[in-house]
């Protein structure tokens, strides 16, 4: 980019830049020197401040040009294809699938049990020690988007009793939960990540929270509660271990009780074909997987949920909003249906 490669901004107020300043948009926006210090005068005379300059060079079409294909995509098409996606698996295959992730999970859960639940390497073990207040203070985000979600479906928070979160990891969420609900139940596949968790809430006197592992044995151990929760969790487990989490999950709601969960429901170029996955290197890394909203619809109209509210939560897939659809779900358990639900519940 040239200093003549873009219009010219005219803002002149905001903290003077320098030509130090010039040089860090070429090194850091557009990846490369400058060609000389004419230019970085060049810059400096039509960009005076720091602010005029940060928008002349993201306006660029040097910078524009190097952007990745979401920030010019924007989303995934409207019009984009059907994906080949199985979600059912017999005893046997299923079983191979827990198996894996479980072991995924579990040596993660050792080795960086902080970083697998936020992947920011200011959580990766080095580092935890400086960071750990800050990394369970995010959990505050999630006991706030619980709250918001319920008073948009007309549900008063103070109603709700019984909290079950899958997925609790080492409790960051767990612990404000354990704050805006009288009990909460946490359940986790990886040991370590709950061993963690369990000596958080003894540090910090938290006593309302039920701690239990998931197991291929006790996919879902826990029932009668009055909201299941789950965020960034479900994504990783193929798509026949996510349904078969959100069917016990439904069913083990109060009659009246909620679900608020999150899962991607679209990628690009994303396919699930069970033999050829279990014929692959599973296992072995942090996977990301899909669960068609078709597939997920016809479990909880089976299952004897009504939906309250779906939302884009595409967000929380980072960076590719161009290939990657998640949403973020809220549904019900209607009440008096014959067969689902316990005498107790959300009157």
């Amino acid at each position: 980019m040239t200093a003549a490669g873009v219009a010219e901004d005219s803002g002149q107020a905001g903290e003077a830049a320098t030509l130090e300043d010039v040089a860090a948009c070429y090194r850091w926006l557009l990846g490369r020197e400058p060609e000389s210090r004419e230019v970085l005068e060049s810059h400096l005379a039509l960009a005076p401040t720091r602010a005029a300059l940060r928008r002349r060079f993201l306006e660029s079409a040097e910078f524009r040009a190097g952007l990745p294909a979401q920030a010019r995509a924007a989303v995934v098409p409207l019009a984009a294809p059907p994906l080949e996606i199985e979600t059912e698996a017999d005893p046997e295959r299923f079983a191979r699938l827990l198996a894996a992730t479980g072991q995924y999970w579990s040596r993660i859960g050792e080795e960086a049990p902080h970083w697998s639940v936020l992947t920011d390497d200011a959580y990766r073990p080095e580092r935890i020690a400086e960071t750990e207040a800050q990394f369970y203070a995010t959990g505050a985000n999630d006991l706030n988007l619980i709250r918001a979600v319920l008073r948009r479906s007309g549900l008063p928070p103070r109603r709700i009793r019984t909290v079950c979160e899958f997925g609790c990891g080492t409790g960051r969420a767990t612990s404000h939960l354990a704050r805006g609900f009288p009990e909460v139940i946490g359940l986790d596949i990886s040991a370590a990540h709950l061993a963690i968790a369990a000596r958080w809430f003894a540090a910090h006197g938290i006593v309302n929270v039920q701690l239990r592992q998931v197991t291929a044995e006790a996919l879902h151990p826990a029932e009668g509660y009055d909201l299941w929760f789950s965020r960034i969790v479900l994504q990783h487990n193929p798509p026949p271990v996510m349904l078969a989490i959100l069917r016990a999950a439904f069913r083990g709601l109060n009659r009246g009780g909620v679900a608020i969960f999150q899962v991607p429901t679209y990628a690009l170029g994303y396919r699930f074909a069970l033999d050829e996955y279990l014929a692959g290197r599973i296992g072995q890394h942090m996977e990301m997987h899909v669960l068609p909203q078709p597939a997920l619809f016809a479990l909880a109209a089976a299952e004897g949920m009504e939906l309250l509210e779906v939302r884009d939560d595409t967000g929380v897939i980072v960076g590719r909003p161009d290939r990657w659809v998640s949403n973020m779900f809220c549904f019900r358990r209607r009440r008096g249906r014959a067969g689902l639900g316990r005498a107790g519940g959300l009157g």
